[in-house]
């Protein structure tokens, strides 16, 4: 009888692990869904301090996710944080892999020492994605997104510093010669991101504000 018991009590216990297991898959399933349903806008507190070392109010942050397919979760995803008195000027784009592990959100930047970071107390819906990463200073910084289509990213891409046809093609370095001020030059770290990452895919640019912020980091 104790052996018999003992039977149940082993198979009642691989169930539950079983169970825990495939609710733990579905759910950071639907989490890659969601993220990938769109570009997310929005604004994150202390974080243009924190990384970039540039501080004020005017700073902005749109996120897209992207994967191979429907059914990873995880992928490639970009990141632009820009000025929204001077978009086309004062702005960074970092690309980072992102992967999901028991609902928490990890991105690893192509260029940055400031990776891993952590997205876990947060709230996803179909329109809003808001809650609390966690960065290497060990900070928990208040974000807050809208799920929006982001219709400039053409221009970061390929529009306004030569016909790239996608991020992952910049390969060479530019000067910005159309602006009033050549202070703070067009900076793209691709090289860079591509080296540390090992990934050619891997992409870095920056201008404005946020060059200047990654110059005086550098010169450090």
């Amino acid at each position: 009888m104790k052996k018999i018991f003992s039977s149940i009590m082993m198979l009642a216990t691989m169930m539950a692990a079983m169970t825990t297991l495939t609710s733990c898959e579905d759910e950071d399933d639907y989490i890659a869904q969601q993220l990938r349903n769109g570009d997310w806008q929005g604004y994150i507190g202390a974080y243009y301090s924190d990384r970039w070392g540039i501080s004020g109010n005017t700073y902005a942050t749109v996120m897209r996710f992207e994967s191979r397919g429907e059914y990873y979760t995880s992928g490639r995803g970009y990141e632009l944080n820009y000025n929204v008195n001077s978009p086309h000027y004062d702005y960074a784009c970092s690309s980072f892999k992102w992967f999901i592990v028991d609902g928490e959100i990890t991105l690893l930047y192509d260029d940055d020492v400031w990776t891993p970071i952590y997205i876990i107390d947060y709230s996803l819906g179909n329109s809003w994605f808001r809650g609390k990463i966690y960065t290497p200073t060990n900070r928990r910084i208040q974000f807050e997104f809208e799920n929006m289509a982001y219709d400039d990213w053409d221009y970061y891409r390929n529009g306004h510093y030569g016909n790239y046809g996608d991020f992952g093609s910049q390969n060479y370095y530019h000067s910005r010669t159309d602006v009033a001020t050549d202070e703070v030059p067009f900076l793209d770290r691709t090289e860079i991101a591509r080296e540390k990452s090992g990934d050619p895919e891997a992409f870095s640019v920056a201008s404005g504000e946020f060059a200047k912020a990654i110059q005086e980091k550098a010169a450090k």
